[in-house]
């Protein structure tokens, strides 16, 4: 996340600059190849709108004003990331190769000078008054020097640490093995990754010994595959006979669990395999005509969650002749792909926390049944196996694996959740066999 660097020369009276706003009133000059797009505001007079450009020692003098969306680029070697405020006033200049990242707060006051190699990392206040005159080699500490390496080894974890009297979670970036303020999905799966932990999950059990396990005020979400489906991929492809009669029998076994919500994804399939669970259980709002009547629809519940960005999916799909099952089931057992897929951990507790524990709660109900993909739930297997259920499709795909390779309908996972914040994980099945075993095309 570290950036290169600027060597802009600029002399300005009484000019003031921010990501949102720039106003500049009285002779200003403006050197070398300044590029102005969208939202700066300049005072008075005339009025430039949206992609202006500006080359080689343009002066702008007096009262013009443009409007709309800023960005600047100076020729050489200015960058600056993240959060950025700087208030510049009275004859200020600034020289060569300034690196500012990450959460920084400047003001400069009074003929401020500074020059050579300024290096600012990470959350720092500084103000200048009265004539100050910085010159050469101010570094603070890398992140590095605080919270270790940040490697293959340790990446996808985070650390906390106390920066500027403030306490902060770093995260290591699977991507570019550096330190980052970690996001707010990511500090929430710190939680729910230490209960994955102590829960140790190495295999699928029965999902009815699983809600048999519920005291009278614990919460259970359960997020299951889909029943047996048509060829059809679509997302009108609807049950085979063979699927509804799958989702009756999960049904019968739930007879004696707490009320249910349901939800499902899009796909007409989701919302029939959680209305003949209801059946099953012969809960009168089970409809034998296999109708959506009594769920609601979370587009979260859909096939893409785990993908950052398709074009790169495809993308890779397509350099390793894939047809797709392969790339995520290596991405769920091994990791890679960084450009492709979120990173597991973060991803999948941000999907609990910020999609089916809500959910619930808002039902009113202590169990909640989520029905949903393969694709989908293979990656949350992963997840709170820690990679101890794997499916090896992408070893099938390479003639290494010749057993169960995929995951089987009406399996996946389910967590309990204690009056006291404490969780319980694992990965469930509703029939027999958690896996099964998918034909390599």
């Amino acid at each position: 996340m570290l950036a290169s660097v600027l060597a802009a020369c600029g002399d300005s009276d009484s000019s003031s600059t921010n990501p949102e706003n720039v106003s500049v009133v009285d002779s200003v000059v403006i050197h070398d190849s300044l590029n102005i797009i969208d939202s700066i505001r300049y005072k008075d007079v005339k009025r430039y709108v949206d992609s202006v450009r500006y080359k080689d020692s343009t002066r702008v003098f007096d009262s013009i004003r443009f409007v709309d969306s800023l960005r600047i680029k100076y020729k050489d070697s200015l960058n600056i990331i993240d959060s950025l405020f700087i208030r510049y006033k009275d004859s200020i200049r600034v020289l060569d190769s300034i690196n500012i990242v990450d959460s920084l707060n400047i003001t400069f006051k009074d003929s401020t000078r500074i020059i050579d190699s300024l290096n600012i990392i990470d959350s720092l206040n500084i103000t200048f008054m009265d004539s100050t005159r910085i010159v050469d080699s101010i570094v603070t500490y890398p992140p590095e020097l605080f919270l270790g390496p940040c490697n293959a080894s340790n990446a996808g974890s985070m650390k906390r640490t106390t920066v500027n009297g403030e306490s902060r979670y770093y995260y290591c970036d699977m991507g570019t093995y550096l330190w980052r303020i970690a996001t707010d999905a990511e500090v929430k799966s710190i939680v729910n990754t230490a209960y994955v932990r102590e829960s140790h999950v190495t295999e699928f059990v029965p999902l009815k010994s699983v809600v048999e396990k519920m005291n009278s005020d614990d919460k259970l979400i359960v997020v299951l595959r889909h029943a047996e489906r048509e060829d059809d991929i679509t997302m009108a492809s609807p049950l085979t006979a063979n699927g509804i009669e799958q989702s009756k029998q999960v049904g019968k076994d739930l007879v004696n669990s707490p009320d249910p919500y349901f939800a499902g994804s899009q796909y007409v399939r989701t919302h029939q395999t959680y209305n003949n669970i209801a059946i099953g259980r012969n809960d009168s709002l089970g409809r034998s005509s296999g109708a959506d009547t009594l769920g609601d629809t979370m587009f979260v519940l859909n096939e893409g969650w785990f993908t950052k960005n398709f074009d790169l999916y495809f993308m890779a799909t397509f350099r390793e002749n894939d047809d797709g099952r392969g790339v995520i089931t290596k991405w769920a057992a091994e990791g890679g792909y960084t450009d492709v897929f979120y990173d597991l951990a973060p991803r999948s507790s941000e999907l609990l926390e910020d999609y089916l524990f809500p959910a619930l709660d808002m039902s009113g109900k202590r169990f909640g049944v989520f029905i949903s993909h393969d694709v989908m739930i293979i990656p949350l297997v992963s997840y709170v196996s820690e990679q101890r259920i794997t499916f090896n499709y992408y070893k099938a795909m390479r003639g290494e694996w010749d057993g169960d390779n995929w995951l089987n309908y009406l399996a996946g996972i389910a967590v309990i959740v204690r009056p006291d914040g404490s969780r319980e994980f694992y990965a469930v099945k509703g029939l027999e066999s958690g896996t099964m075993k998918l034909p390599i095309e």
